[in-house]
């Protein structure tokens, strides 16, 4: 574990809040790099996992009764990758956008692989109110149960995404382990052209079944796994899925574009 403002010096810039926060800074889990035809623009960063009870009782030691797991996933663009900086991608902005699989019982309308965003949202990307995100020098979000901070800590990164997700015993089917798996990818969302989907980071937990009366294990965090390019999986999910109308200059099905990157 290493603290990632020794990789981005922008993270030093909480002193700019005037109002007190809790100084809680981000625990790095795994960094992965973030590139364009082969150039670095930046790193995608994933926190060291915690563990919570439904939404509740945030901790980075898992306890008996926990349901889910939480990360907070920052991109850090470096001068190549920034925006007013060479910008060799001509991005307009970035985005994260993640898509989900699991083997737990699902909601109506839900598929075991799906992107992971509710479906009222009008594009795929998971940096969008009311999820939670932050852009720039931002603070955590509001609700710190399902966090294993109290208040709101400062952070610094080109776009961020908190996400806790769980899978109560209610969903679990009945002699087989519950697994939820994450392809968290960076989008460069381009206002006059396609957007590229650029690296990603690949996670997830198991809560192994028990039977009797445990029932499901805590989860157990499967690590992160770094990718240069989105997985066939994921492709496959953006272009088949009937949920999400996405149609700004977006055509996930143009081949040169994933050739490129």
């Amino acid at each position: 574990m290493f603290n990632v403002r020794t990789l981005f010096p922008m993270l030093t810039a909480t002193c700019l809040f005037s109002a007190p926060v809790v100084a809680d800074e981000l625990l790095v889990g795994k960094a992965c790099p973030v590139t364009f035809q082969k150039e670095s623009v930046g790193i995608l960063v994933f926190s060291k996992e915690w563990y919570h009870n439904s939404r509740d009782q945030a901790s980075y030691i898992p306890k008996d009764d926990a349901t889910g797991v939480g990360l907070e996933i920052h991109l850090f663009a470096n001068q190549t990758g920034h925006l007013t900086g060479q910008n060799i991608a001509g991005c307009s902005r970035y985005r994260l956008l993640q898509v989900r699989s699991t083997t737990a019982r699902l909601f109506d309308g839900e598929r075991a692989v799906q992107i992971d965003v509710p479906d009222e949202f009008l594009n795929p990307f998971y940096d969008n109110a009311p999820l939670e995100h932050g852009y720039g020098m931002h603070r955590a979000p509001v609700d710190d149960r399902d966090k294993p901070w109290s208040g709101r800590p400062s952070r610094a990164s080109t776009v961020a995404i908190y996400d806790t997700p769980y899978v109560s015993d209610a969903y679990g089917i009945e002699g087989k382990n519950i697994e939820v798996q994450f392809e968290t990818c960076v989008v460069c969302e381009r206002d006059n052209r396609y957007d590229a989907i650029l690296s990603c980071g690949r996670w997830g937990y198991t809560r192994e079944y028990m039977g009797g009366m445990t029932g499901w294990t805590e989860p157990e965090f499967d690590g992160v796994q770094c990718q240069s390019r989105p997985s066939q999986v994921f492709q496959d999910v953006l272009d088949n899925s009937n949920r999400i109308e996405y149609s700004f200059w977006l055509n996930w099905r143009v081949s040169s574009q994933r050739s490129t990157h």
